[in-house]
């Protein structure tokens, strides 16, 4: 039953945090500062503000000057529908933040030791927590309808990179342990390592380099321990 404890709790850690998730900038397009790039034009700090069906840039240097009047500092608002085909142009805008995520490693590749070919573990109880540094790219562009109309639509890429630690699980049994062992059991490990995030819309998933470090007193003989893998994750981010 033990065994089933930590994927309840990952089921139950992403679904309480679902609606979160659609209300987080690294998802969504919401208020705040964003450097904005422009056809045509150099780049700007702005700042984001969505109202009602249209998305509205301020520039971020004349809403400081004049803030109580935000009409004026009004550089340009992006409507759901438009009619107006010069809108037919992409816009980028970017965010850098500190990012917090629970990566679950699903895939380890270790490769040839002491006599094991090259291996490719699976296994869901892996799980740990990533801090990193992540730019956010919003891709704003407007695409043309059978109505003579253009439809605004907007692409979320996220990139990361930074550390992770956690827990997870290994088998251990004698031939893991070059026979030093009789019997065979689930090990408690401790993954650590540098992780590389890339997030397209609401779909987080990494490439991970790290090691393991068993937390018992079977570490001296286990022959992965310390000895560096290759990993893909998928995440879920807290902040």
């Amino acid at each position: 039953m033990k065994k089933y404890i930590f994927p309840l709790l990952t089921v139950l850690i992403l679904n309480q945090s679902c609606e979160s998730i659609k209300q987080s900038s690294k998802y969504g397009f919401t208020e705040g500062y964003y450097h904005g790039y422009f056809p045509k034009q150099p780049s700007s700090e702005v700042y984001v503000f969505p109202d009602n069906d249209s998305i509205k840039i301020y520039n971020r240097r004349d809403l400081q000057t004049s803030a109580a009047d935000s009409n004026k500092s009004l550089y340009t608002a992006f409507p759901y529908l438009v009619t107006d085909q010069s809108l037919g142009k992409e816009f980028v805008f970017t965010q850098r933040t500190f990012d917090v995520d629970f990566l679950s490693i699903l895939v380890k590749y270790r490769p040839y030791l002491q006599g094991f070919p090259n291996q490719l573990n699976t296994s869901i109880l892996n799980g740990a927590i990533f801090l990193g540094y992540r730019t956010d790219l919003y891709h704003l562009r407007y695409h043309a309808t059978p109505f003579h109309t253009f439809k605004r639509d907007l692409t979320h890429y996220g990139f990361s990179f930074g550390v992770f630690t956690g827990l997870g699980a290994s088998r251990i049994d004698e031939y893991v342990t070059k026979n030093a062992l009789s019997i065979e059991y689930d090990g408690l490990v401790n993954p650590t390592g540098l992780a590389a995030i890339l997030a397209v819309d609401k779909l987080t998933f990494g490439l991970t380099v790290g090691v393991d470090h068993l937390l018992d007193k079977n570490h001296a003989v286990w022959i992965y321990q310390g000895k560096p893998w290759i990993g893909l994750s998928v995440g879920l981010n807290l902040n």
